[in-house]
């Protein structure tokens, strides 16, 4: 029927490039993270019976964490599938918390929290990854084997550190948009056993926004220009890290991994706050 195998090669290629992205993803089995969109799950942290740390004026944490979180969801609802942990004043086990992200096989989670404590003068931004796991001995029964590729998996209570490299990512992008929108006092990235990021089973981060027991932070937390400023430089994170983790795949460069699959030769070669909120200066005691 065709003269010659070079007329087979070309017509191959031209009905690749008919077909649309989404059957050349289910074709060649393209990792799920190559998609549009993406998946973030929130967690407010505390709620319920749990208020977290209270404030001098009595702002709770459980409180400002739900309004940073649905603000950070307004921010991102248009362009991505965001869901919270909890939705409203109640209180969600903390395992509970990392199976939510694990059942709506999230891209990312971000825990939200303040600070808070006896010391009043304690104050700052602090975000941890969960990248101080000890090393454990892999089973060797079917619950750490994985049979089709014959490699040994980590035990589920240590998946997070399959995703180290990436949650130390995404704290460095949330930690640097905040830094450049608010101008915060900074405490750093740390890495922690915290528990909800422990079993979770994407890259994950726990960001501590300031210190309710704080007077001038406590306030700045519940005003709702602040709240709204933080909210913009946690999806500005997220968003610089889907972008950089999930990179969009030019047409041409999928219908070559069609074309090889199949065995075919290739041819060719933040708003203005204001002056009177002290938080976002350089306050530090150094300066």
């Amino acid at each position: 029927m065709f003269g010659r195998k070079s007329d087979l090669i070309f017509l191959i290629v031209l009905v690749s490039a008919s077909v649309t992205a989404k059957a050349l993803a289910q074709d060649v089995s393209l990792p799920i993270d190559v998609r549009a969109d993406g998946v973030i799950v929130l967690d407010p942290g505390h709620g319920g019976h749990d208020s977290g740390a209270v404030g001098p004026s009595g702002l709770t944490e459980k409180r400002a964490t739900l309004i940073l979180a649905k603000e950070i969801r307004k921010k991102l609802a248009g362009a991505y599938s965001v869901h919270l942990t909890r939705n409203g004043d109640y209180w969600v086990d903390i395992e509970k918390r990392t199976a939510v992200a694990n059942h709506f096989r999230a891209d990312i989670l971000v825990s939200l929290h303040v600070g808070g404590g006896s010391d009043h003068k304690a104050q700052g931004m602090t975000i941890y990854w969960y990248g101080n796991t000890t090393s454990q001995e892999l089973t060797t029964d079917h619950e750490g084997y994985d049979v089709k590729s014959g490699e040994r998996l980590p035990p589920w209570g240590s998946i997070q550190s399959m995703h180290a490299t990436k949650s130390k990512l995404l704290a460095d992008l949330v930690h640097s948009q905040l830094l450049a929108r608010l101008n915060p006092l900074d405490r750093g990235i740390h890495n922690a056993p915290c528990l909800i990021l422990k079993g979770a089973d994407m890259p994950a981060i726990l960001v501590e926004v300031g210190y309710v027991s704080h007077p001038v932070e406590e306030k700045d937390l519940g005003d709702s220009r602040i709240i709204s400023a933080i909210a913009e430089a946690i999806g500005q994170g997220i968003e610089e890290f889907l972008r950089q983790s999930t990179p969009c795949i030019p047409q041409k460069y999928m219908i070559q991994e069609v074309s090889i699959q199949r065995g075919v030769a290739q041819p060719g070669s933040a708003p203005a706050l204001g002056a009177g909120s002290r938080r976002f200066k350089s306050s530090r005691p150094d300066q």
